[in-house]
């Protein structure tokens, strides 16, 4: 079977989201509002003045946030509404929303364990990008095929194997057109940030840019988790 080439994926990304785009944001804003807004209250940064650099701590808790709650969750909601779509069939909103809480403590545990293996793998730099790599699809092991436990983590190494390096390329395009409005939107918002002397404007563009960021990513990884599926069971 004829994989998708990154160029289709892309493209497919594009249409998906633009044609859905008031319905994916009213999914995802709140969520990223949620999560980076009480990060931002925790950390004393909505009423700090504003300043060009963040400690590690404050940049750890912040990415634990991000890549622990809000990132999931987002993924878990789009990959079922991607997978659904796919198939022609519609769910509620209120549905999707249900079901990703409903297997958050899966997802959060094949996360964990991803996110631990790269660390660890980053005393061998070349390790750490095969497990970034090879489990990047544990979420949508999670959300469309029901894998518990530590199966999701077998299920896309499983898929990407043979894979890798397509896997690797298509994830880098995806980042690289997701970082160029993430980083024209910050830019804007710690220019904002500067003139008003407020930090919680630089945390309002990062809730923009995440907002707007995120659900691509869900989508593209989605879309090529099913292409990846469709080819396997195909061979």
């Amino acid at each position: 079977m004829r994989q998708l080439g990154v160029g289709d994926l892309i493209a497919r990304s594009f249409v998906l989201y633009r044609a859905n785009w008031r319905w994916v944001l009213s999914m995802t804003v709140p969520i990223v509002i949620v999560v980076t807004g009480v990060t931002a209250l925790g950390l004393g940064e909505l009423g700090a003045h504003y300043h060009s650099s963040v400690s590690l701590r404050d940049a750890y808790i912040d990415f634990a946030a991000s890549g622990l709650v809000a990132v999931p969750l987002i993924n878990s909601i789009l990959a079922r509404w991607v997978a659904l779509e796919g198939r022609g069939e519609r769910i509620r909103s209120s549905e999707l929303l249900a079901g990703a809480l409903e297997v958050f403590p899966n997802v959060l545990l094949v996360i964990v364990v991803w996110v631990a293996a790269v660390l660890a793998g980053a005393l061998l730099v070349v390790l750490a990008f095969y497990f970034l790599v090879s489990w990047y699809f544990v979420v949508q092991a999670v959300v469309i095929d029901g894998d518990r436990g530590l199966a999701p983590i077998a299920r896309s190494a499983a898929l990407v194997r043979g894979n890798w390096w397509r896997s690797a390329g298509i994830g880098l395009c995806f980042q690289l057109i997701a970082a160029l409005p993430h980083e024209a939107i910050v830019g804007a918002f710690d220019s904002l940030a500067s003139s008003a002397n407020s930090y919680a404007v630089v945390v309002a563009g990062e809730i923009v840019s995440n907002a707007l960021t995120l659900p691509f990513l869900a989508i593209g990884a989605t879309l090529y988790y099913l292409d990846l599926r469709a080819a396997a069971a195909g061979r």
